[in-house]
C-alpha cells in the first residue's frame, strides 16, 4: 500500500500526462497532470474511445495502433490530438511501452503524452511557408534550380521541369545531357572556374526543350557561402533567350546590311545630333575628306559657300524644315568639288527632331556640262546676233545702196546739166526731182528697218513681274555667283499684274541684269552688287535695275542702235530693250547714281484690279 502510495505521488509529480493500461488496453491509472488536461474523472476517462477525448479525425487511427500493438506486445508510438478541458484540441506525442513480469508476460501497458502542439503549429507554419515559398517560385516566369556544392541538382521549380520535360529524379541523373553537345565543355569549363573561384557564373548555352529543340538560355548562378566562406549550394536562374538572340541577331543583320547599303550609296551620307553636330559619316565621306568624322569642320566647305551654308543651317536647326544646298567640298588631294547636298530630319512620336540625314552628291561633272552648255549657248547667241546684224547690215545696205547710187548718178547728171553754155535748167530741174526721188526712197528704207523693231505686236498674257525677276535670278544664279555679285531683291508685295509677252519682258530684264554685271566687271574696291526693285507707281509699275558699276556713259544715249562702250559689243541689247518696252506701252530710261554706277528704269502700265480676266 505504502509503495503504491509513493508510485502515485511520483506520477502526479510528473509534469507529463502518464496512463497505466491493463494488458487489455483498458485505462487503470491516470496521474493528476492527466485529469487536469482533460477535465475528466478517471471513470470517464476509461471510456475515451468512445468520447470526445480523442479527436474524431485521429481517433480511428489512435484505436487501429492500440490494436495493433496489444497482441503483439510491440511499443506503440503515434501522433493525435486531444481535447483539453477548455474544449481546445491539440497535439499530443503518443508512446505506448509494455511492462513485463518475471514470466514475461505483458503485466501493464505505460502511456507518456507529450504535449507537441506548439511544435506540429511550427511544423505547420512551416510547411505553409514552404508551400507558398514554393508556389511563388513555380511562378517565378524564369527556371530556377539549387545544387549542392558539388553540382549535384537539389531542386528544380515547376517551369523549369515542364520546360524540360522532365522529373526532379531524371533532372539529377542526366542534366548535362541536356545540354547541346558544342556548349557541354564550356559549361563544363565555366562552372569549375565559378567554383573554384566562388565567384558567380554567367553564361549563354544552349539547352534542349521538351520539343527537342535546342534553345539559347541564359544561366546566372550565385553561390551559397556558409560561415566559414565554403560554397555550400549553387541557385541558378535559367532564362530562355532565343528569341531575344535571334531578333538581336536579325537585327544585327539588318544593320549590317543597312550599313552596307549606305558604304555602297555613290554619295557622302552622314548623321548629325537636333543641334547640327555629326555623329555619324559613311566610309566615303572619310575617303573622300581624307578626315575621321571628329576631323571634319566647316573648312572642308570653300571659303566662298560657308556663309550661305552656315546660314541655312541655322534656319533648318530653328524651323525644324528640310533643306538643300549646293556648294564645294575640298577633295583630300585639296581639290575642291561642286555637291548636292539634300537633308532631312528624323523625328519622335511626338514631332521632335532626334537626328538629321544628310546626303551629298557630286554634281562637278554636271555643273561643268551645265556651264560648258551656257557657254556654248552664248557664244551660239552672240554669234546668232552677230550673223543677224550682218544679215541686217547687208540688207540695209542692199536697200540703201540702189536709192543712193541713183541719188549719186542724178547729182552728177545735175552738175553737167549746170555746165552746160548756157546751163540746161529745164533737165537740170528735172534732174533735181529725181535727187529729191531717190532720197525719199532712202528715208522709206530707213523708216521700214526701224519699224522692224517697233512693229511687231507682243503676244500679251497676264503676267507677275515678281515672279518674273525670280526666274531671271534662277537662270542667271550660276553666273552671278562666279561672278561674285550678291543680289538684292526688293519686290513690293501684292504688286499689280501686267499685260505682256512673258519671253520679251524676261529677256529684257537679263538684258539689264547682264548690262549690270558687265558695269562692275573692273570693281574691285567695292563690293558687286544688284538691286533689283518694283513698286506700284500710280496707274503703272516701276521696275528698276541698280548696279554699283562703272556709269560714266552718257544716259541721253545709251539706248541708241548700235551705241556700246564694250569692245565685242554690238550696241543693239539696249535698243532692243527700248523697243520690247515701247512695244507693251512703258517707256525705259537710265539715270547715273550719286555713288558710283547707273540705275535702268522702266514702267509697264498696270492692270485695273477690276478687269476682267
Amino acid at each position: 500500500m505504502q509503495n503504491e502510495l509513493t508510485f502515485r505521488q511520483m506520477m502526479d509529480g510528473i509534469s507529463a500526462l502518464v496512463a497505466v493500461l491493463t494488458p487489455d488496453g483498458a485505462v487503470d491509472f491516470v496521474n493528476r497532470p492527466v485529469l487536469d488536461y482533460f477535465g475528466k474523472t478517471l471513470e470517464e476517462l476509461k471510456e475515451w474511445s468512445s468520447t470526445d477525448a480523442v479527436h474524431p479525425d485521429d481517433l480511428p487511427d489512435a484505436v487501429a495502433v492500440l490494436s495493433r500493438s496489444l497482441p503483439s506486445g510491440q511499443p506503440y508510438d503515434t501522433e493525435l490530438r486531444q481535447r483539453g478541458a477548455d474544449g481546445v484540441y491539440r497535439w499530443f506525442h503518443v508512446q505506448g511501452l509494455p511492462v513485463r513480469n518475471e514470466a514475461g508476460r505483458i503485466h501493464r501497458w505505460c502511456i507518456l503524452q507529450t504535449d507537441i502542439d506548439e511544435r506540429k503549429r511550427a511544423e505547420q507554419a512551416l510547411r505553409e511557408s514552404e508551400r507558398a515559398l514554393r508556389q511563388l517560385i513555380d511562378s517565378v516566369p524564369a527556371m530556377i534550380a539549387v545544387a549542392d556544392a558539388n553540382g549535384k541538382t537539389e531542386y528544380a521549380n515547376k517551369r523549369a521541369l515542364d520546360y524540360l520535360d522532365t522529373t526532379l529524379e531524371e533532372f539529377r541523373d542526366r542534366a548535362m545531357t541536356l545540354v547541346h553537345p558544342d556548349d557541354q565543355a564550356l559549361l563544363r569549363n565555366e562552372w569549375v572556374r565559378s567554383n573554384t573561384l566562388g565567384q558567380p557564373m554567367d553564361l549563354v548555352h544552349r539547352i534542349r526543350r521538351f520539343d527537342g529543340s535546342y534553345r539559347w538560355v541564359s544561366v546566372r548562378g550565385e553561390p551559397f557561402l556558409d560561415d566559414r566562406g565554403a560554397i555550400g549550394r549553387w541557385y541558378y536562374v535559367f532564362t530562355d533567350v532565343d528569341d531575344q538572340r535571334n531578333a538581336e541577331e536579325t537585327l544585327r543583320e539588318r544593320e549590317r546590311h543597312l550599313r552596307l547599303l549606305v558604304e555602297t550609296i555613290p554619295a557622302l551620307v552622314s548623321r548629325s545630333t537636333p543641334e547640327g553636330w555629326l555623329d555619324y559619316v559613311d566610309r566615303r565621306v572619310v575617303e573622300y575628306t581624307g578626315r575621321t568624322m571628329e576631323q571634319i569642320d566647316v573648312d572642308v566647305i570653300h571659303p566662298d559657300d560657308q556663309v550661305s551654308h552656315i546660314r541655312k543651317l541655322h534656319h533648318a536647326l530653328e524651323t525644324g524644315e528640310a533643306w538643300d544646298d549646293t556648294y564645294r567640298i575640298r577633295r583630300a588631294d585639296g581639290a575642291y568639288r561642286w555637291f548636292y547636298d539634300r537633308v532631312e530630319p528624323s523625328r519622335d512620336l511626338d514631332g521632335h527632331v532626334v537626328c538629321w540625314y544628310a546626303v551629298k552628291i557630286d554634281i562637278t561633272d554636271t555643273r561643268e556640262m551645265e556651264e560648258a552648255l551656257r557657254s556654248t549657248r552664248r557664244k551660239l547667241s552672240s554669234a546668232t546676233q552677230i550673223a543677224t546684224v550682218a544679215e541686217l547690215s547687208a540688207s540695209i545696205a542692199h536697200e540703201i545702196n540702189q536709192p543712193l547710187a541713183s541719188v549719186v548718178t542724178n547729182a552728177h547728171a545735175c552738175r553737167t546739166w549746170l555746165q552746160h553754155d548756157p546751163p540746161n535748167l529745164e533737165r537740170a530741174q528735172t534732174t533735181l526731182d529725181r535727187i529729191i526721188r531717190d532720197g525719199h526712197s532712202a528715208a522709206d528704207v530707213v523708216r521700214r528697218i526701224r519699224a522692224l523693231f517697233r512693229s511687231a505686236a507682243p503676244a500679251k498674257t497676264r503676267l507677275d513681274m515678281n515672279a518674273i525677276v525670280h526666274e531671271v535670278l534662277g537662270v542667271l544664279e550660276d553666273e552671278l555667283r562666279d561672278n561674285g555679285i550678291i543680289v538684292d531683291a526688293q519686290l513690293e508685295a501684292d504688286l499689280p499684274i501686267v499685260e505682256g509677252d512673258h519671253v520679251q519682258l524676261q529677256q529684257t530684264l537679263i538684258n539689264l541684269v547682264h548690262n549690270a554685271m558687265e558695269a562692275m566687271d573692273r570693281v574691285d574696291d567695292r563690293t558687286r552688287s544688284v538691286v533689283l526693285s518694283s513698286r506700284r507707281d500710280g496707274d503703272e509699275i516701276l521696275m528698276q535695275v541698280r548696279d554699283h558699276g562703272l556709269g560714266a556713259v552718257e544716259p541721253a544715249i545709251i539706248f541708241e542702235p548700235f551705241f556700246t562702250t564694250k569692245g565685242s559689243g554690238m550696241g543693239m541689247g539696249l535698243s532692243i530693250c527700248r523697243s520690247i518696252v515701247e512695244a507693251h506701252g512703258g517707256r525705259i530710261w537710265a539715270t547715273a547714281n550719286e555713288g558710283a554706277g547707273m540705275t535702268f528704269s522702266f514702267t509697264l502700265p498696270a492692270v485695273p484690279s477690276n478687269a476682267s480676266t
